[in-house]
């Protein structure tokens, strides 16, 4: 069963139609033809295409879909099985899900649960719809959530900002929230080719700053090393890194002029519980 979903404009209680959704004042919503529900209204996008563009998508499946990072999504499964064990059909949110890796792998490991996934960017979840027709895509903002209140028990964030305003309006008490950020040395070799310095990633800021009612309850690791073996790999790589937005195409060059490369995982796998105190 789908979770629930509110209107993104008068924040009532959306109900499926022949055609998509709509509330009770009348704002409609129609699925696309590919599955997904557009639910990030034109007013509220700070960009006329906003988020990753297809490029970028592209290069993420290429390179996720190659294997390299399994070692990851399985921590993340082992860690959303033991935060809804005893929970018969949770409710799992991923917020920013990109093209939708992630998202359908959880989907797989709990066929029980109700999985929806959300990015900002139309053409991950275009990529997430054929990745995947089973799970609940829509196109929306992580600052606008158009969940009801209090329907979600875990809550994934991969690489993605967190706002824990909306976090904790959509979450259960008693909820949790999986985050995956960089380590100190995350793809230190691929950084080593196209930086003179390479300075270590900031590691535990997130969770030094974390607001009422939000509690580090494990923080965990994911290291392995990569044995990249074509340029373009390497390529796909830094396509899915903030680092591609960066680089002078002297930069991009030297790096296409590598055959394979050794490069670490290095990821910080946070496990932050929801508490609100009791009215």
């Amino acid at each position: 069963m789908p979770a629930k979903l509110k209107c993104p404009v008068c924040s009532q209680l959306l109900q499926p139609t022949d055609s998509g959704a709509a509330c009770t004042s009348n704002h409609q919503f129609d699925r696309a033809r590919q599955g997904y529900l557009n639910l990030l209204p034109s007013h509220k996008m700070r960009s006329k295409h906003p988020g990753d563009d297809k490029q970028m998508i592209q290069a993420r499946n290429r390179f996720l879909d190659s294997g390299h990072y399994e070692p990851v999504i399985n921590a993340l499964v082992d860690a959303t099985r033991t935060a809804t064990d005893n929970i018969n059909q949770p409710v799992i949110l991923d917020a920013g899900c990109g093209e939708g890796y992630y998202t359908a792998r959880l989907h797989d490991a709990f066929p029980q649960a109700a999985v929806c996934g959300f990015d900002i960017s139309k053409p991950a979840i275009q990529a997430c719809c054929r990745r995947s027709q089973s799970v609940q895509w829509l196109v929306a903002s992580v600052n606008d959530i158009p969940i009801p209140d209090n329907q979600v028990d875990t809550i994934i964030s991969v690489f993605s900002r967190c706002d824990w305003q909306e976090f904790g309006r959509v979450l259960k008490p008693g909820g949790n929230v999986l985050v995956l950020a960089p380590g100190e040395h995350h793809l230190y070799a691929l950084r080593q080719v196209i930086y003179e310095e390479v300075r270590p990633y900031p590691v535990d800021k997130l969770v030094s700053q974390l607001p009422e009612h939000f509690e580090l309850v494990e923080n965990g690791s994911v290291k392995g090393t990569m044995n990249l073996n074509s340029s373009e790999l390497i390529l796909d790589l830094l396509a899915m890194t903030p680092h591609y937005w960066h680089v002078k195409p002297s930069q991009k060059q030297q790096l296409s002029e590598l055959t394979s490369l050794a490069c670490g995982i290095d990821m910080k796998l946070y496990t932050i519980a929801y508490q609100p105190s009791e009215s």
